[in-house]
C-alpha cells in the first residue's frame, strides 16, 4: 500500500523484525557513507521489501573514494535502485567545494547508469547550487525530506524533481511546509520517514522512527490535500515505483 521513499532501516537503532510493515510494500534504503555501503547491500538482500540506494552524504564527503564507490556500484548494479543519499549541506563542517566535487562525481555515475538520485539539501545556498548543477545532467531526482520554501519547490518541480515529505510534516510548527505540500502536484509527490530520525508528532519524540510510520506522513498529506489516505498511498506508490523502477 505504501512506499517509503527514504528510510535508513539498516541503522542499528531500528529493529526491523519488530516493525509492523504490513502496510508497507517497499522501502528505499539509502546509505550515507563509504563504511555502510556493504551493510546496506547486505541488508536489502536479506529483507525483500527493502530496495538498495548507494551514496555518500555531504557530511562524509571527505572520505569519499570515487573509484571504490563506482566499483561497488558496478558490482551490485542489478540490486541498486538509486544513487543516494547524496547532496549538499552548507551547515556541515566539510569543505563546500569538496561537497560539490563529490556530488558531481556521484551525479556522473547516476547518469551513466541511468539511475535516479535521492538528494539531501539543507539551506537556501544548497538549493541554489543544486539547481545550477542539476540542469547539466539528465537524471531523475527525488528531493528527500523537503525543507525549503515555495520558490525552491517551484524550481524543483520545473526541473522535473519529485518532492518527498517526511514525518516532520506532522509537526505543529511546520505550517509553511504543509502550505508547500498543498502546492505540490500529485504527479511530483513522494512520502518518506527518514528513519530513524523524526518520529511523527503523535509519538512526542519517544522512541525510534521506522518505515511503519510512513502512514502518518500520508495521513497528514491527505488532510492537506483534502483526499483519502488511500489516494495518497496509491499516487505516491505509483510515483515511487516509476521513479525507482521497482517493477511492483
Amino acid at each position: 500500500m505504501f512506499i517509503d521513499s527514504h528510510s535508513h532501516m539498516f541503522d542499528d537503532k531500528i529493529n526491523i523484525e519488530k516493525a509492523d510493515l504490513s502496510l508497507v510494500d517497499a522501502i528505499i534504503v539509502p546509505s550515507y557513507n563509504m563504511e555502510n555501503l556493504s551493510k546496506v547491500i547486505d541488508f536489502c538482500s536479506k529483507y525483500k521489501k527493502c530496495y538498495c540506494a548507494l551514496g555518500v552524504h555531504p557530511d562524509w564527503a571527505d572520505e569519499y573514494d570515487n573509484k571504490k564507490f563506482l566499483n561497488i556500484v558496478l558490482q551490485n548494479k542489478s540490486n541498486i535502485y538509486a544513487i543516494g543519499e547524496i547532496g549538499l549541506d552548507s551547515s556541515s563542517n566539510v569543505d563546500y567545494l569538496k561537497q560539490i566535487e563529490v556530488f558531481k562525481n556521484q551525479l556522473e555515475i547516476a547518469e551513466k547508469l541511468n539511475l535516479p538520485i535521492t538528494v539531501h539539501l539543507r539551506t537556501k545556498k544548497d538549493f541554489d547550487t543544486f539547481f545550477n548543477i542539476l540542469k547539466n545532467y539528465n537524471i531523475k531526482c527525488a528531493i528527500h525530506c523537503f525543507n525549503s520554501d515555495l520558490e525552491d519547490c517551484k524550481k524543483a518541480i520545473k526541473l522535473g524533481c519529485y518532492i518527498s515529505f517526511a514525518t516532520n510534516i506532522t509537526y505543529k510548527r511546520n505550517v509553511d511546509l504543509r502550505k508547500i505540500a498543498l502546492y505540490v502536484p500529485f504527479s511530483n509527490l513522494l512520502i518518506e520517514t527518514d528513519a530513524p530520525s523524526m518520529l511523527p508528532a503523535s509519538f512526542k519524540r519517544r522512541g525510534i522512527n521506522s518505515s511503519e510510520n510512513v502512514f502518518y506522513t500520508a495521513e497528514t498529506l491527505a488532510k492537506i490535500k483534502n483526499c483519502e489516505i488511500s489516494d495518497i498511498a496509491k499516487i505516491t506508490f505509483e510515483n515511487a515505483n516509476k521513479l525507482f523502477n521497482l517493477g511492483l
